[in-house]
């Protein structure tokens, strides 16, 4: 009996390691179009703010333009526009501006009033979108994560 179990679990491993796929680290990047994709299909609004590691960052610690993000809903579209609604006021749009996918496509180039800069692309998916921001914490520039998900 016990020599069975041992032939029944070698033979679950042997198939399980034999049936694992490695990465050949010939996945495709992410290319403009199918980012574009993502960032356009959806708008986004701020959930939380971070430090790189996932700290998440109080909201008093920032500056008043950052602490004003996350009231705020943003719609990229496919014309290179970008706008910052306000939930609050029936999504009136509140500033308005332009984006681009840097030529990497590892950042964003965005020119908002206020909000202007590249920012890296940490993270995008469906749901999820994560911008790396250089701003003020307690009076001090530091690295940020601005944690966006979707909101339609």
């Amino acid at each position: 009996m016990n020599t069975f179990r041992l032939l029944l679990v070698f033979t679950v491993l042997a198939s399980a390691l034999t049936n694992c796929k490695k990465d050949d680290g010939n996945n495709p990047a992410p290319t403009a179009a199918s980012q574009t994709e993502l960032l356009v299909a959806t708008n986004w609004q701020v959930t939380s703010i971070t430090t790189p590691d996932g700290t998440l960052i109080n909201y008093k610690r920032l500056n008043l333009i950052s602490q004003l993000l996350p009231e705020l809903k943003f719609q990229f579209k496919a014309d290179n526009t970008v706008r910052a609604l306000d939930p609050a006021q029936s999504n009136t749009v509140k500033n308005a501006g332009t984006w681009f996918l840097a030529t990497d496509n590892k950042s964003i180039d965005v020119d908002v009033t206020g909000f202007k800069g590249n920012f890296p692309l940490v993270e995008l998916t469906k749901n999820k979108l994560i911008l790396r921001q250089r701003a003020p914490v307690d009076g001090k520039d530091a690295d940020i994560n601005l944690v966006f998900e979707s909101a339609l």
